[in-house]
């Protein structure tokens, strides 16, 4: 028999925006479990997933107690059921509750005035009798009916999906969606829930019934597999060859290449599927594509009128104004950004691309007197590498997806095709960084002719999402663009820009000189890799160095010598103060350092950003953390704490759009199936100051010739 709790929600604490994630209490007037029994007529702590829900309402819960370590005995609700109530004072707080909209406690009372304990089955049966009560018309009446039996049936088809394998909160989550049309949908094809649930949870349901070879199962299939193998290699073309391989890996019994062709060509006909020569995408990450591709090829040919020897003469003034002296390549860079609707500027560090985007600027302004500051916009992939152009441009820089204005709970963003931005200029750097559809995004919500120009590292690692927007764009011929190739940001003594060079350039070493002033290479074996970096941080210490300016690049977070372990040792150099809270095993301290894993943009914070812990408190019982992001504090309680983790050592992914004073790369032999060219000339390259790299010379070696990631298969480059 099922534990149960049975009695009235006195008040919910919580309801997730983007689900049905409900917390509350509830006054327990009826449960058979034995250890809530002194609990009766008193109220308990629940969670679980509700539709609608309401105060004035009898339910009864099915599920299990939990002794929380923090929040003490709740109960975890996994299913639940409205109880009809069968006494006249119930009746009415159930009429008026506000399940039935338009209805209020007047009427409600003139209803069961009228009907009394048959009120239920006269709204269930014959419903039209209500008109007869004062207030209330055919249209109210069919509206209570309906609503009644719709709650009918969805305890019936919440009770039938959570026996096929549905969780409560998936079964409720899509009836809000789907309504009464979900049980036809699962019926006919439960794959067309894969938006909603994992793709994996629908395949494991669809197997229990049907035949692995159903041909709905291998069409779903197919998609799935080419999305995962997109986000797996950040191609966006795929060979059908490498396609079948995969996709038999997905069956038990021998899967052949003529089912394969024969669904395939049913997605071809369907346009979920596009052919592209020898080459297959999904037709989402085509449209994508093209998209970009026929906007970038628009902007690029509009004509912008001016006067080529003003804008050298402006560049020349202000080179004066500001004791700068050009390159050839940085002069042309801003003289083509200013003459051209569309350009792309590409180079590595020290060649000057900051500086560059800062006369762009000035020189736009100093030409065009009407433009205002709202005018030009700049633009980066992260919190981190924004506020680093504003500091250096001197005018305001915002995420993109600031920008664009993300809308968390309806998951799009608010600037688009319909609502465009007025900017007349936008700059956007870092673009390495910037995946296709983020890209294809800001291009809908540009006016259609904005002068647009991108900053970038084509070098550095491309976008996490598949497709390779700067390479892609800076391998075309007919757009308008400057390589930086000089190099000018370099002391005496310095080496960590041409070992980025060299790195580039794919050179191996036998050995590293270490009498340079900012780079030192210290050779260790796996075991002792943590004691040197100990050693290395207490000396960092004692010259003054803190986690604001020293941080700890590593390629993986598991492992003996992965992130989430240097982070133990190392946070308790740094940071000395008592731990104030343990969550998912992991110590926290006032003034520790964490990093921002998702994009928050309600909070302003974005994956990547680093902040310091400033405050550990309770608050009802709950744990609640303030974190000062560069002096905007935001708030973390339960719930939120998967969104951060310490940032003594963080990945080099995640450092990607960020600078640090003094950088160690660790460089495990365990990692070698993780490390490529661009990950370590990422790493390299976010050093200003100072870079240690700890690790062997085979494993450095290793990853400056392995080129993965360097060429991926991408319509754009090929449109």
């Amino acid at each position: 028999m099922e534990s149960y709790i049975f009695g009235n929600i006195r008040k919910v604490i919580y309801k997730s925006p983007n689900s049905s994630y409900t917390i509350g209490i509830f006054k327990v007037r009826e449960t058979n479990i034995t250890e809530l029994e002194e609990y009766v007529n008193k109220t308990i702590g629940f969670t679980g997933s509700f539709s609608d829900i309401s105060e004035d309402v009898d339910y009864m819960l099915y599920g299990k107690i939990n002794n929380h370590p923090k929040y003490g005995l709740q109960f975890n609700s996994e299913r639940y059921e409205i109880k009809e109530p069968n006494d006249t004072e119930s009746l009415v707080l159930y009429l008026s509750s506000g399940i039935f909209k338009g209805i209020g406690t007047k009427t409600a009372k003139k209803i069961v005035e009228r009907f009394g304990k048959d009120t239920i089955n006269i709204i269930k049966n014959d419903y039209t009798k209500l008109s007869l009560v004062s207030g209330m018309t055919h249209k109210k009446a069919e509206k209570m009916h309906n609503k009644i039996m719709d709650n009918e049936l969805n305890q019936d088809l919440i009770i039938k999906l959570n026996a096929l394998g549905f969780s409560v909160k998936n079964a409720i989550d899509l009836i809000s969606k789907y309504g009464l049309s979900l049980g036809e949908i699962i019926e006919e094809n439960i794959y067309e829930l894969s938006e909603d649930v994992n793709f994996l949870k629908l395949d494991e349901i669809f197997l229990k019934n049907n035949d692995e070879k159903d041909t709905r199962r291998i069409n779903a299939l197919i998609k799935y597999v080419m999305y995962e193998m997109c986000y797996e290699t950040g191609d966006t073309l795929l060979s059908k060859e490498s396609l079948f391989l995969k996709l038999k890996n997905y069956f038990k019994s021998d899967f052949s290449a003529k089912a394969f062709i024969s669904e395939l060509e049913k997605l071809y006909d369907k346009g979920h599927i596009i052919k592209e020569k020898e080459l297959i995408t999904l037709k989402n990450f085509y449209d994508t594509e093209m998209h970009i591709n026929e906007t970038i090829n628009r902007l690029n040919k509009i004509k912008i009128i001016t006067d080529e020897e003003k804008i050298i003469e402006e560049i020349n003034k202000y080179e004066k104004r500001n004791n700068i002296v050009f390159n050839n390549d940085q002069k042309e860079a801003i003289l083509g950004s200013i003459k051209n609707n569309f350009f792309m500027i590409s180079g590595g560090p020290g060649t000057g691309k900051t500086t560059i985007i800062k006369a762009i600027v000035n020189i736009l302004k100093d030409i065009n007197n009407n433009y205002e500051d709202e005018d030009i916009i700049l633009l980066a992939p992260t919190g981190r590498s924004a506020k680093r152009m504003c500091e250096a441009v001197l005018c305001p820089a915002y995420t993109i997806h600031k920008f664009l204005k993300w809308n968390k709970e309806t998951e799009s963003f608010q600037i688009d095709e319909y609502n465009k931005s007025p900017a007349r200029v936008v700059i956007v750097d870092e673009a390495s960084m910037v995946d296709i559809f983020l890209f294809s995004s800001l291009l809908k919500g540009l006016s259609n002719y904005v002068k647009l120009i991108i900053v970038g590292d084509a070098n550095q690692l491309p976008s996490i999402a598949p497709g390779d927007v700067l390479s892609d764009l800076l391998h075309k011929d007919n757009l308008n663009k400057k390589y930086l190739e000089e190099i000018y940001r370099v002391k005496e003594g310095s080496y960590i820009i041409y070992l980025a060079n060299d790195i580039k350039n794919k050179k191996t070493y036998e050995s590293f000189d270490n009498s340079f002033t900012d780079f030192k290479f210290i050779e260790s074996s796996e075991n002792d890799i943590k004691k040197y970096l100990l050693e290395i941080c207490n000396k960092a210490k004692e010259k003054g160095l803190g986690p604001e300016n020293f941080q700890i690049l590593a390629p993986m977070y598991k492992g003996y010598n992965g992130i989430d372990n240097l982070n133990k040792i190392v946070g308790d150099v740094f940071n000395q103060n008592d731990p104030l809270v343990t969550i998912n095993d992991v110590e926290y301290k006032i003034n520790d350092k964490v990093i921002q894993l998702v994009n928050d943009v309600d909070n302003n914070v974005f994956n990547g950003d680093t902040g310091y812990i400033k405050n550990i408190y309770m608050e009802n019982k709950k744990v609640i953390m303030d974190v000062d992001f560069m002096g905007n504090v935001v708030e973390y309680k339960s719930g939120d704490f998967d969104k951060i983790m310490h940032a003594y050592a963080i990945s080099i992914h995640k450092s990607q759009g960020s600078e640090y004073d003094n950088v160690v790369v660790v460089l495990s032999k365990s990692f070698n199936r993780m490390l490529y060219n661009k990950l370590l000339y990422t790493a390299v390259t976010r050093a200003k100051k100072s870079l240690i790299i700890l690790g062997s010379i085979e494993t450095f070696n290793t990853a400056v010739k392995t080129l993965y990631a360097s060429n991926r298969n991408t319509l754009l480059k090929n449109v």
